[in-house]
């Protein structure tokens, strides 16, 4: 078995510019992949905000482990949206607004290193937020700050502006074979 090293590892200097990481796709895994860059970061010392644009369910497992690591986390959501022509998507609007508004706070804070804005597409898709407040927010980023957004069918403004673009591609899911969502999987 080779030991480790004895010399530390160099490391490169650090962007000048914000980074600007998407996850889209029609793939599970998005949120989950955003996740483990807040895990990242945190293991180096970076200050962590979480803003969910649909999500409301704070009972998941991601919500209690980011707040045992001290990450702030603003849940937003109301859930699912329904149809844009019923009562109640005015206030899935309102709460998309919201979560908008909190965002750019979370970003104009001096300790906020990294910024995940989870769903943040299905937001822009669904009509709740225009894709014009997004890239705008993006271009407000601080150098060396890191933003990272996911969700389904990500604009083309926000790949254009993305420096790194991962999309999920579903081959297989268990939904679709009634497999509902699990604590430890989905929760």
């Amino acid at each position: 078995m080779e030991s480790l090293p004895s010399e530390p590892v160099s490391v490169p200097a650090l962007p000048s510019r914000p980074r600007v990481l998407l996850f889209t796709g029609d793939g599970k895994g998005k949120t989950t992949a955003a996740l483990g860059m807040v895990l990242r970061a945190v293991g180096n010392g970076l200050h962590c905000r979480v803003v969910h644009f649909l999500k409301s369910d704070i009972g998941v497992g991601e919500y209690a482990a980011l707040q045992q690591l001290g990450v702030v986390v603003q849940m937003c959501g109301l859930g699912f949206v329904p149809h844009s022509d019923t009562p109640l998507f005015a206030r899935h609007t309102q709460a998309a607004q919201y979560a908008l508004q909190v965002a750019e706070q979370f970003l104009d804070q001096a300790d906020c290193d990294l910024l995940l804005l989870d769903e943040i597409c299905g937001a822009i898709v669904l009509g709740l937020i225009p894709v014009e407040r997004v890239t705008a927010l993006l271009a407000r980023a601080r150098a060396r700050q890191i933003i990272v957004l996911t969700g389904r069918d990500a604009p083309q403004a926000l790949i254009d502006q993305a420096d790194t673009v991962t999309e999920m591609r579903k081959i297989k899911h268990g939904y679709d074979q009634k497999i509902f969502a699990q604590r430890g999987v989905e929760l």
